[in-house]
């Protein structure tokens, strides 16, 4: 099989290129490949192998989705790929120096996979585009620039107006993203089109976003929600969803979208299902108190012991400590800190992030110390550590967190609580069935390659699902 790699790193040089003053401006922030893979994966693994479709990115800047569809294709349906390079592929930038670095990384893919590549890279604004539906999918990672509120951005008085007669999403909420998620609308063809773009995730739920919701759903229906977390893009904080639409009118209440999909969810898993024993979750992480600057150093000083905190962990996957902590030694000095035992730290055998609107799990492995940004998992009586970190990183569980605690709705800082957890239902190993063994086997398989395998994380909703609610 062919390798992509020298064109995804065309792709980084192109996207390192562009001057930081450009990307404020632009509102650009570049998709990576794990997260261009996951899109291309979920909108176009329901197209049949023998159906080609045409695809455009309408704000496509280095072409990382473009790649994502070419890898998906070169994966799992190898005759897309020449139809794709030969004409079927399309993307729009607005930014004339960033486009030609994308035909440059387009150019590095058909070298990979030994196939020619027609001109499919055009510069030209997509929101000003008049057509209709033109495309079977639209793929996109449009700019999240806001033009509203506190920090709110610049816009030209005239382009805000046209923008404001074009899109009743704009309307309600003046951004680039909204737009472009009409604008993607408009572009998909009515019959069996598909739309997969990465938006803020409070457009599922958040008010203000009722009227996007309510323009979308004259021409889309919502078929997936996927929280890629607030880590999805260096350098932004702000939760990401995958959102993933199908031709066809939804819901145009302009309600939550998630609570709507998800209607009788925590009280079917409630009756169905019982959570893990209390004492199966602790809140024991460090807290330094007034003293984090005499305890934590970024450098491995003699005697300090590397410790954890909450961006540490991923799901599926820790990464290493970035800090180390000192021995305490506040006598005279007036500071205060909290900690556990040891041992207690050494007891747990799953950590949490606490700073996340759902449940984000990793094994603890290698053990270190860490902060209370994170929580601790000591396991469960008849339950497989993998089965658990596999079951607390679904989608699914994901969903049945935040419809059934409200706070890990707030836009702002939201936390995952011990008490939340300790309330959760899990399936037991009788109710799952013979479901518990496959979701160790895919919890294994995504530990093993952090998380970053759409295939498996697929295979993970639906067997999860399937424990839930029976086979």
């Amino acid at each position: 099989m062919a390798d992509l790699t020298p064109a995804w790193q065309e792709h980084e040089r192109v996207a390192r290129g562009v001057p930081q003053v450009m990307r404020g401006t632009l509102g650009a922030f570049f998709t990576p490949r794990d997260v261009a893979l996951r899109v291309a994966t979920e909108v176009l693994q329901r197209f049949p192998h023998g159906t080609v479709p045409v695809i455009l990115d309408p704000a496509c800047g280095a072409g990382a989705l473009l790649l994502g569809a070419l890898e998906y294709s070169m994966k799992e349906r190898p005759s897309w790929v020449a139809p794709l390079l030969g004409g079927k592929l399309h993307g729009w930038e607005i930014e004339r120096g960033i486009a030609e670095g994308a035909r440059h990384v387009l150019q590095a893919a058909g070298k990979c996979l030994g196939a020619r590549v027609a001109s499919l890279v055009s510069c030209r604004d997509g929101l000003l585009s008049d057509e209709r539906e033109v495309f079977d999918v639209v793929l996109a990672n449009p700019p999240w620039k806001s033009f509203s509120g506190r920090q709110a951005q610049e816009i030209d008085p005239m382009l805000r107006a046209l923008y404001a007669k074009k899109f009743g999403a704009f309307a309600g909420w003046p951004a680039t993203h909204t737009a472009f998620a009409e604008q993607s609308a408009r572009l998909m063809k009515r019959q069996g089109g598909r739309i997969g773009i990465l938006l803020p995730y409070q457009v599922a739920d958040l008010e203000g976003y009722a009227p996007l919701r309510r323009a979308l759903a004259q021409l889309v229906s919502v078929e997936r929600i996927v929280d890629l977390g607030e880590n999805a893009f260096a350098g932004v904080t702000e939760p990401c969803g995958l959102f993933v639409f199908a031709a066809g009118k939804g819901d145009i209440s302009g309600e939550p979208w998630e609570a709507r999909a998800d209607v009788g969810l925590t009280i079917r898993a409630s009756m169905r299902h019982q959570p893990l024993p209390p004492d199966s979750f602790g809140d024991i992480g460090i807290h330094t108190g007034n003293a984090a600057d005499l305890l934590l150093t970024d450098k491995a000083e003699p005697g300090a012991l590397p410790v954890r905190e909450g961006k540490d962990v991923r799901p599926f996957a820790l990464d290493m400590p970035r800090l180390f902590m000192r021995k305490p030694n506040f006598q005279g000095t007036g500071h205060y800190a909290r900690m556990a035992p040891p041992e207690r730290y050494a007891a747990a055998r799953i950590l949490l992030r606490q700073t996340a609107n759902r449940p984000i799990a990793a094994r603890h492995h290698p053990f270190t110390l860490f902060r209370n940004s994170v929580l601790a998992c000591f396991g469960a009586p008849d339950h497989d550590d993998d089965y658990l970190i596999g079951v607390l990183n679904s989608e699914y569980v994901a969903r049945l967190y935040r419809n059934s605690f409200r706070d890990a709705r707030q836009r702002a800082f939201p936390q995952i609580k011990i008490a939340a957890l300790r309330a959760l239902p899990v399936p037991s190993r009788r109710a799952a069935k013979s479901v518990y063994d496959e979701i160790i086997r895919i919890s294994q398989a995504l530990q093993a390659k952090k998380g970053a395998d759409p295939s498996l994380l697929n295979a993970l909703e639906a067997a999860v699902t399937r424990a839930y609610f029976g086979e």
